[in-house]
């Protein structure tokens, strides 16, 4: 046990942080919806200004990680370990920059229309953000066991979530093959289901860190 986390018995717990993971969470939630907007729109018009939009929530998730890093500097006991703070910090903001990395992909490459699956592995995506959401609301009551056993549950969630896209993930890629697609066109699709497998990816290390979070606290 570290040293943080012995004195996590004997002091107030430092709250401060809590919000700052609500306001991540509120923004990846947010460019989660954009996303899936974004597999089903054709105008291009409206498909530059849903990008931007992700842009905007990616950025401000950037201040809010900046904001991490002052308090956190300033901060001698923490909430929960020190090493964890920051490290779910960091992966909120890396989840948020894969949605980024997935719009831009959507936007880019010009799909005249978006196979279903693709639609599914992002509506997938979209629900991991507002599991997450709801835990990030709960995470400082989780000393109480309901609050803690509803927060492993989610966390048990968003991994089911990225079991599914997995599933997805393998069987878009035997057909994508089979489909008739020229070169570029598999191109193409092979970088948007990578790209959006990549970001289930990285909601599920976030699931992974709180449920070990949980189980230390």
């Amino acid at each position: 046990m570290s040293l943080n986390s012995f004195f996590q018995f004997f002091v107030p717990k430092e709250k401060k942080f809590y919000p700052l993971y609500q306001k991540q969470a509120e923004y990846i939630e947010k460019a989660s919806k954009l996303l899936r907007q974004m597999l089903v729109e054709t105008d291009l018009e409206r498909l530059e200004q849903l990008k931007k939009d992700i842009k905007e929530c990616e950025t401000n998730g950037d201040e809010v990680l900046r904001d991490f890093y002052s308090q956190l500097f300033g901060t001698v006991l923490t909430p929960f370990d020190r090493d964890d703070v920051h490290e779910l910090a960091e992966m909120m903001d890396t989840f948020l920059d894969r949605i980024d990395d997935s719009a831009n992909i959507v936007l880019t490459r010009r799909f005249l229309d978006v196979d279903p699956d693709l639609t599914t592995m992002a509506e997938n995506i979209m629900f991991a953000a507002e599991n997450l959401s709801n835990i990030c609301r709960d995470l400082e009551f989780m000393s109480n066991n309901a609050k803690g056993k509803e927060i492993v549950r989610l966390c048990h969630e968003i991994k089911s979530l990225e079991n599914d896209n997995d599933v997805l993930y393998g069987s878009y890629i035997s057909k994508l093959f089979q489909q008739g697609y020229s070169l570029t066109e598999i191109i193409k699709r092979k970088d948007l289901v990578q790209v959006l497998e990549n970001t289930t990816n990285s909601v599920k290390y976030i699931s992974d860190k709180i449920r070990s979070i949980v189980s230390k606290y």
